[in-house]
Parts: C-alpha cells; structure tokens; sequence
C-alpha cells in the first residue's frame, strides 16, 4: 500500500474515532518524513500541531485537521464525537487534579480559618434546596410563536413580556425560597437583602442594558458602612470555582428579549436558573453564613485565607494561564476602597491612628477627581448608583472627627458619624427607603 492510500485509511479512521492517541503517534512517527512530502505545510501543521501530546486533547486537533483536508478536496466528511468526549473527560480528571494540589497548598492557611470558626460557631441552615431544581411549579406552558427573532415593535412586546414572566416564575421559584432561608428579603421583584450584627448581604440580578432581561448577577457580604468594591471577599475556589463557571456562562438565555421564547427557550431558562441557584446554594450562602460579625469578617485567619486562594492553579492544556488569578500583586485598588473598609473598622476597634491613616489615604486619593465631579453632580453622595462619590463623602465624615481634640468627645463623634453613615448606607444597599442627607 502506497503512502497516499495508507494515509487515507488512517485519516478516516481518525475521522472516525478508532485510533486512540497512543497508535496515532506511532503511525505519524513512523511515517513522518514521507508524510511531510506529501502534505502542504498547512494540513501537516493542522493535523499534528507542534504542540502535540499524547492525548484526546490533541486527538481533537489532529481529528479536525485531517476532515480539512478531505474538505479541502472537496470531499466533506462527517466527524465522531469520540475524542471530544473523551477528552472532556480527560479534562475533568486533570482539572480535578490540579485543584486536589490547590487544597493541599492552601492547606495550612484553610486550617487555621476553620479552627478559628470553631471557636466562633454560627447556626447552619438546612435547607432542601435540590427541590427547587427543574420546572418551576405550576410553570405555565410555553407559548408557540409563528417567528424566531422580533421582527416589529408589536413582535418585541411579545418577545419581551413572555421572557419577563419566565423570569420571574424562575426568581420566585428557585431564588427566593433559598433566599428566605438565610434570612434575606426581597427589596425589590430581582434584589434580596439581610441585615445582622453590622453586616449586609445581598444579591441582584443586573437588567440587560438594551431591555429585556438579565445580563449578570451581583453578590456580596460586607460590612454596612462599606461599599461592594475593593478587598476580595470570597475564598478564590469558591467565586471562580467550577459552579461559578457553569453558572457564569449563557446568561443569553435569560438575558436576551428579542427571540421567541418558545419551549425550547423556557427549558433553557429553567436550565440557567437552576445553574445559578446551585452556585448561590452550594457555595455562596454557606461560605457566607460562616460569617456573622464584623469580628470575624476582619479576622486575621480569614484574610490570611483569602489571601491564600487569590491565585488558582493553572489550566489544562493551558500551563501560562491560571483558573482564576484575584491578586492585584503591588498595585493598590483604584478607589482605595480597602483603605476606607479597613479605615473605618479600625476606628471603630479604637485604633485610631491606624485608622485615620487609612482613611485619609483614601481622601487624598479621591480629592482632586472628587471635587471636580461635585461640581457637576453636586448630589451624587446621594445616589446608590454613584459608589465611588458615596464613599469619599463617608470618608471624609470620619475624617473629621480627627480635629475633636477630647478623647471622649472624639470616641463619640466617631460613633454618632458611623450611626449616620450606616442610616444612608441602608438606603444605598435597599435594605430602607431613601435617604437623604446635606
């Protein structure tokens, strides 16, 4: 058998799916200097990329660059779903590794978080939450549309109160029982907060810009007075973890108003909706109730902590990128948010100095951008859409209980200023009704 008939017979197996990588790399070596005669440079690159390893990665890649080049013969061939499958599971296996050595690094510092938790136990909750999963109940059937994609405004509407309605059988189905659970409220038909011991958590799904329905989704836990920006506040393994990943993908289908919502579309909805309430389920609310004082929130163990998991391990088939990578290395957080959270929670500690060190950081940082902005949006420390303005305002009330010269006087200024700001923080996280102040 000639080399073009040989080649043929093994590509199409290839094509197939019945050489596994192990054969495949014994017959292109063993073929290699005939094969680089035969082929052009391009399908010899396609078919068996420098980069090659033993593999269903690889097996991938040289299974497309051989159907291209019968394509480009004119002769399209129909490809087997084997090594794709096959190598997604051979992913699984080496992600799982690579986090299996991420845990045995972040060993030590998990440890010490965990045995501090035991010394400051919180009530876990026990909820069924896997029950909330599927079709939501009494889901309505979904409708048949006679177009795809909205052709006309009369379409749009259609498109658009069809996609709202699933949305929000899918919040009241699935997010807010979980929500409830942990002892949040609705503020709002798409917010949920809760107020304890000085901390406020909440979750927000964003509203797609151009209309329609939701493009993302907003989490967190933080202390009042604080703004939700800044210092990171989950363990890195949990908010880019593999649920987060699931959870964070084909937000279009829920976000989106200008297709038919047909039943295809409702099964899809229902599908992102059970993503991320196993994502908030799973792994935000439990990390989340392990919380309960600002005590613990700034303890040492648990910054250590997070401090530890900032940086993920690398990604198969990847080695120059990591899973996830939350560090900022040397530089400092553009707002000095972290100089205000910890600028405030160390006057409130009743270490002053370092606490209108950090805070005047922060004011001098915002000072000159600050003043500038006022001047065209004199209100904007009133607006909760408006962080950064809100922040600098706060700061700056803190600051200036510096001047009080009396110890006492000052210890109560400080106090009666945290007060105030936590009054109008309520507001700007939608845990009261608005707030104004001069």
């Amino acid at each position: 058998m000639n080399i073009h008939d040989e080649m043929k017979k093994m590509f199409l197996k290839v094509i197939a799916g019945e050489v596994e990588p192990a054969e495949w790399e014994k017959w292109w070596n063993s073929h290699r200097e005939k094969l680089e005669e035969v082929l052009d440079r391009g399908d010899f690159g396609r078919i068996m990329p420098a980069e090659w390893s033993v593999s269903y990665h690889w097996m991938v890649q040289t299974q497309s660059g051989a159907a291209y080049h019968f394509y480009r013969q004119g002769r399209p061939v129909k490809t087997s779903d084997y090594y794709e499958k096959k190598a997604q599971e051979e992913e699984k296996r080496m992600r799982q590794a690579a986090m299996d050595s991420f845990y045995e690094q972040t060993a030590s510092a998990r440890q010490q978080w965990e045995r501090y938790l035991e010394g400051h136990p919180t009530q876990p909750v026990n909820f069924d939450w896997q029950k909330l999963l599927g079709t939501p109940p009494g889901q309505k059937p979904a409708q048949v549309f006679p177009y795809k994609k909205a052709r006309d405004a009369e379409q749009w509407k259609q498109c658009i109160e069809e996609l709202h309605l699933r949305l929000k059988e899918n919040v009241q189905a699935k997010i807010a029982p979980l929500a409830k659970a942990y002892g949040m409220k609705k503020s709002g038909p798409k917010t949920f907060v809760r107020e304890k011991n000085g901390l406020v958590v909440r979750v927000n799904f964003v509203g797609y810009f151009r209309g329609g329905g939701y493009e993302s989704m907003d989490y967190y836990l933080c202390p009042i007075y604080a703004i939700p920006t800044g210092i990171l506040g989950l363990p890195g393994h949990i908010c880019r973890g593999e649920d987060f990943r699931r959870m964070d993908k084909d937000w279009r289908e829920i976000e989106y108003g200008g297709e038919a919502v047909d039943a295809g579309r409702v099964q899809a909805i229902n599908q992102k909706f059970d993503d991320i309430l196993t994502f908030l389920a799973e792994d935000i609310f439990p990390e989340w109730q392990k919380i309960d004082s600002m005590e613990t929130y700034f303890a040492k163990e648990r910054q250590e902590y997070l401090k530890a998991t900032e940086t993920g391990p690398k990604e198969p088939w990847m080695p120059w990128r990591c899973m996830w990578d939350l560090s900022t290395g040397d530089k400092k957080d553009p707002w000095r948010a972290d100089a205000y959270l910890f600028g405030v929670w160390y006057l409130l500690s009743g270490k002053e100095k370092e606490g209108y060190a950090c805070l005047e950081e922060c004011v001098s940082h915002n000072t000159d951008y600050m003043k500038n902005y006022l001047k065209e949006y004199p209100k904007s420390y009133n607006d909760p859409r408006d962080s950064l303005a809100v922040m600098y305002y706060n700061a700056e009330l803190f600051v200036r209980t510096k001047l009080i010269a009396d110890a006492k006087e000052r210890r109560k200024a400080i106090q009666d200023t945290y007060e105030d700001v936590c009054r109008f923080m309520r507001y700007f996280h939608g845990l009261a009704k608005r707030v104004e102040r001069t």
